[in-house]
Formats: C-alpha cells, structure tokens, sequence
C-alpha cells in the first residue's frame, strides 16, 4: 500500500529527456515553455515495477503542449496545430505543395478522380481537367446544329458559323439588340363597324390581320310585359321604373295563379308608425328587440309601459321563470321566505360536479373580482374564495383568509383544528410558518415532545444533558479545536485533535483519524 501521494515539478533548463527518477504511480510535471524539439509542457506518470525505489518505465501521458495545439475550432486548419475534422468530417483547406484545397463548412461534394478527358457518363464525384472542356468544346460542342420547325417548314443552324434570323410577315417588325429580341406588332388603320343602336348589341369579328370589325348585330329586349290580378301593363327597361303599389292600406297575398310565380319582398325603412290599431290574427314572431311605449293589456289587466315597466306589477299567482338565466336588477330585494332552496331539483344521481352556494361581485380598487362562498362539492366542505377566475359554477380558486368571533364545537370542546387541511390530529400551515404565542408568555406542554423536524431554539434550559438518542451530544462541554465523531454504535460523542497539515481519514479498522499521509491504498 502506498504512504504518500507525490507529484514531482521539473524545474530545471529546456528538458530533452523524461524524468528518471520517478516512483510507480508517481506524476511529474516539466513547466518550461514546451515545443516539438523539446520536453516542456509536458506530464509524465511512473509506471511498472520499482527497482530500488525507481519505476520502471516513464511514460508521455499529456500537458499543455499537447492541448495547445488541439486549442482551436473543429473543421479549421490551423498553422502549427493538429487538425480536428467537424461534426461533418470536413477540414476548411489543406495544402500540398501548390495545390490548395479551401472551402466554407456544410456538406460538401465527393470527388473520387480527376478525369483529363470527358467521359460518356460523367458523374458528379469525377474532377474534369481544363483541358478535357476544352477539347470537348472544340470537337463535339461547335459541331452542333440547332434544328427549328415552324408552321410550315422547318431549318437548321450551325452553331459554329451559323446565326438564326427571326423574320417578321406582314405587320410584324423585329428587332434584335444584344441578348434582347423584340417582337412588335405593326399600327395599322381599324375600320371601326356600326355598333348599331340601344335596342342592339354589336357582333365584333377579327380578321387575319387582328383588325376588329363588326359584322352583325343582335336585337334585345327592351320592354317588359307586366301582368296583375287585373290588367296588365308594359315597363320600358331604359327609361321606366317598377312599382308595386298596394290597395286600402294592405299587402294581400293570393292564391298562386298558373304561370311562373314571382316573389316580392317588401323592404321597410328603418322606422315605421302604425297610427291606427294593429290587428294579429295569427302568431306574431319577432326576432329583433321589441319597445313597448304604451299600455299593455294581458287578459283585461292593463299594465302602463311608458317608461319600461315604470307602474307596479303584482303577480297574485304563482311565478315560473323557464329560461337559461334571470337578472333582477334592483337595489334592494325582500324575501319572505326563512329559507332559500338551492340546487333544489338534485336528485341522488346527480353528479353535475358543481358547487351549491353564492357568488358575488366586488370592487378591489383597480378591477372587479368574484368571489364565493358555500358548499364545495368535490371537499364536501363550506370554503370561502374572494377571487375566482372560473365563469362556472365549479369554483377552484385558494381558500381566502376568513375572520370569526369566538368559535365553539360541540360543548365546550372544537374537533379536530385542521389548518392546510392535511390529516387529522394536526395543525398544519399551507405556507409559512406556525407561531404559537401565549398572552402569559408561557406556553405549557404536558405530554411527551417530539420533534421530527429541526428545531431552532433561542433558548433552552435542560436540567441534564439531552443524549445522542434524542439530537443531542450527550456532553455539557466539549474539547475546543476538535472534530466531533461517534463511536461504532453511534450512541455516544468522542473528538478528534490535530496539528498542521493533518486530514482525517479511516484507517485499516475504518475508525477515523488524523495523519499526514494521504494513503490512495492499493487496488
């Protein structure tokens, strides 16, 4: 087993050699500035079997020297520095004498030969010489004609001596300049036709030379024959108009005569007044918003709506309201009633999920809050929230703080106090702390105290030492500069001294002790 850690700092000149004089498992460090000639920057390790103390062997396994020139981005060449390829295998540049190979990172292309002739099937991964496109150009590319058919005929052009010429026929002029050729069609004279008269629509032809002309005309319609339950009439389209008008102050429907029918819809302005009475023979359906002014009679009972509902309405007989939701909006509202029903069609398979109580508005200051209290349905418990961010009637929001007068259980004791609502038996906070503060000063626990958590005493008087069992040291006073460590059966306190450069470490018993040898053991 080994005493001691060493580890050795070579402090002398340029070093050209490795350290002899290393034991096995011992490091030594050469801090002279390290390059490729010499041993500078450089970590060695012992290693093999001892002779007289000295290792066997010596090996190179690091130093900065070596970590120097690995110091730099993956995929760029650096001068005097070893080359990291990146996540994409591929080096920046690379230089063999004078040729040079530079790019920019990403997927590049393979390239497995260069080729000093074009080959039949060329792929991408072969290199053409200059040369070779030249040769190719010279011989093969030249040699080519551009073959071109028209309408009628067709023509060749050799691209070597050759030039193609676009020609214009009659009324077309072309115009070459550069790489632009421009195609225009002649201005040549249009002989406009008749385009008749209103009663005629103009039939435009064109000829071979894209000249309009007018060739015909078609007659249209412009009369419209109009047939009522008496009589009928004709509409001159461009200069009259159609009118539907009604007789005695009525629009009549009427059994459908043989023929085509036509619907009329009758549009209203936007505000009507019936100055006489208004007479529903039938159901009255009406899908805006309706404005009563004046008085509404319902079974002889009038009730005066000049001002909404500004006159009182009694309601002798029993009230259903069946809608989705009823608003009252008054100040103040009187029920005689000692008790109000909620949730009062529940049956005992209802399982809607939603909480029986009130909601109510209140102003924060800065905005308006819900807030709620009643039976929680989920707990089965009387919670209060005082704000609620839900809009149904399911409401999850924190408990909020709720203050009492004197609160008595059943006789003179309360259940169970539950603060958190953890568990039974338990006074628990949902954060923070618990303070228990008596207006004597004194607070008095007559059982047995356990403490499972920490305790943080400001002060504590015991009449005899508080053991090792229950936290304590079992001691009243202790050795200054020490260290405190248990005994094997972790029942009682014991201290352990040292002096400069001492650590604590186990020995071959595994009880703890100082020492001034780090031993790393043998393995």
């Amino acid at each position: 087993m080994a005493n001691l850690t060493r580890i050795k700092i070579l402090t002398t000149g340029s070093t050209t050699t490795a350290p002899a004089n290393l034991k096995t498992g011992e490091l030594a460090y050469s801090y002279v500035a390290g390059t490729q000639g010499n041993n500078g920057d450089r970590l060695y390790i012992g290693t093999g079997t001892e002779t007289n103390g000295i290792a066997a062997s010596v090996d190179l396994i690091g130093g900065k020297y070596f970590t120097g020139i690995l110091d730099h981005v993956h995929g760029t060449a650096t001068a005097n520095s070893a080359v990291i390829l990146d996540g994409n295998l591929h080096l920046d540049q690379i230089n063999i004498g004078s040729l040079a190979l530079e790019a920019s990172g990403g997927s590049g292309q393979v390239v497995t030969s260069i080729e000093t002739s074009m080959p039949g099937s060329p792929t991408d991964a072969q290199l053409i010489s200059a040369a070779a496109v030249k040769t190719y150009i010279d011989t093969e590319v030249t040699a080519q004609d551009l073959d071109f058919a028209g309408d009628s005929g067709t023509g060749a052009v050799d691209l070597d001596s050759q030039s193609l010429t676009l020609a214009g026929d009659t009324g077309i002029t072309t115009t070459a300049s550069n790489q632009t050729i421009t195609i225009d069609l002649d201005d040549t004279a249009v002989t406009a036709g008749s385009y008749g008269s209103q009663t005629a629509i103009p039939v435009i032809t064109v000829d071979q030379q894209g000249r309009l002309t007018n060739a015909s005309t078609v007659a249209v319609a412009t009369a419209l024959t109009v047939d009522g339950d008496s009589g009928t009439g004709d509409v001159d389209l461009l200069t009259d108009d159609l009118r539907i008008v009604g007789t005695s102050n009525e629009i009549e429907t009427v059994a459908a005569k043989s023929g085509t029918d036509v619907t009329v819809t009758v549009g209203l302005p936007n505000d009507v007044t019936i100055g006489n009475d208004l007479t529903v023979s039938n159901d009255l359906a009406v899908t805006g918003n309706t404005t009563l002014t004046g008085n509404l009679s319902v079974n002889g009972s009038t009730i005066n709506l000049g001002n909404g509902l500004s006159d009182n309405v009694v309601i002798s007989g029993n009230l259903t309201v069946q809608g989705t939701t009823t608003t009252v909006e008054s100040t103040t509202i009187t029920i005689d009633d000692p008790v109000i029903a909620l949730a009062d069609n529940t049956t005992s398979n209802t399982s809607d999920g939603l909480d029986r109580g009130v909601r109510f508005k209140w102003g924060t200051g800065s905005a308006v809050a819900t807030g709620f209290f009643g039976f929680d349905i989920q707990t089965e418990r009387f919670v209060f929230t005082k704000n609620e961010t839900v809009t149904s009637d399911d409401f999850s929001a924190p408990f909020s703080d709720a203050e009492f007068g004197d609160i008595y259980g059943t006789g003179a004791d309360l259940g169970n106090i539950r603060i958190g609502i953890t568990g039974d038996n338990e006074i628990d906070t949902v954060s923070g702390n618990l303070t228990i503060d008596s207006a004597g000063g004194t607070v008095t626990i007559d059982d047995n105290l356990v403490v499972s958590g920490t305790a943080n005493l400001a002060s504590l008087a015991l009449t005899a030492d508080l053991p090792v069992t229950e936290g304590g040291t079992g001691v009243s006073s202790f050795t200054g500069d020490a260290v405190f460590i248990s005994n094997a059966g972790g029942t009682a306190i014991s201290y352990i001294t040292g002096t400069e450069g001492e650590i604590i470490q186990f020995n071959s018993s595994g009880v703890p002790v100082a020492s001034d040898i780090i031993d790393g053991g043998t393995y």
